[in-house]
């Protein structure tokens, strides 16, 4: 009996001083994240990553909307696309497995400057995961095929002006482009970081999605 009526008058000071009870609460958990971050024992992705919301991001003075999926009827491709805020190679690589991945830092859909987007290929058959499959059969793509990319309200539509098969060491991408461009990459082989098929493409249209 009496532990039940100091259980009662616990509750009871709580719900009468709820709004003290929160403020100390955020407080304490504030002070907690900022311990753990501080020491470094906040997982990085909590920390790092935007993931696929469809929030505004700054480059420089520019302003443009984030890629969420992408579209290239010509080749059958058809993916998200994940919007990591840190380039370690270990988020990134995280991405990847899930589909396409936008490099932090390069354009946005809108503005000016090259979008650079990459993911997995595969020649194999059959794979457990489909996100190694993700850019399979860029390297097929013409000059002239057309790339859809989506934000949260608009249709972006590029025309391809180039596919090339380069070395790692020579598949860096120029992100400050005067020009609305967009690249997009993948490995030539499964597993083998040599050699990089690259596409780069031009702005053409925008519309409203339906």
């Amino acid at each position: 009996m009496e532990n039940n009526q100091k259980k009662y008058g616990i509750l009871s000071i709580i719900l009468e001083n709820k709004g003290y009870f929160l403020v100390n609460l955020f407080i304490i958990l504030s002070l907690t994240f900022s311990f753990l971050y501080l020491f470094g024992l906040v997982p990085e992705e909590f920390k790092s990553i935007i993931g696929r919301e469809p929030v505004k991001e700054t480059t420089g003075n520019k302003v443009g909307e984030l890629p969420l999926s992408i579209k290239i009827s010509a080749i059958g491709v058809d993916s998200q696309i994940y919007n990591p805020a840190t380039t370690s190679v270990e988020v990134l690589d995280s991405y990847l497995l899930k589909g396409a991945v936008r490099y932090p830092g390069s354009g946005l859909l809108g503005g000016n400057g090259n979008i650079f987007i990459f993911g997995h290929s595969s020649s194999l058959n059959i794979v457990n995961n489909q996100a190694f499959k993700t850019f399979n059969g860029i390297k097929d793509l013409k000059n002239g095929d057309f790339i859809q990319v989506f934000s949260s309200k608009y249709e972006y539509v590029y025309k391809v002006l180039s596919v090339n098969m380069v070395s790692a060491d020579k598949a860096l991408v120029e992100f400050n482009t005067e020009s609305k461009m967009l690249t997009i990459s993948t490995c030539s082989h499964f597993g083998e970081k040599a050699n990089r098929f690259v596409v780069q493409s031009e702005f053409v249209s925008k519309k409203v999605i339906n």
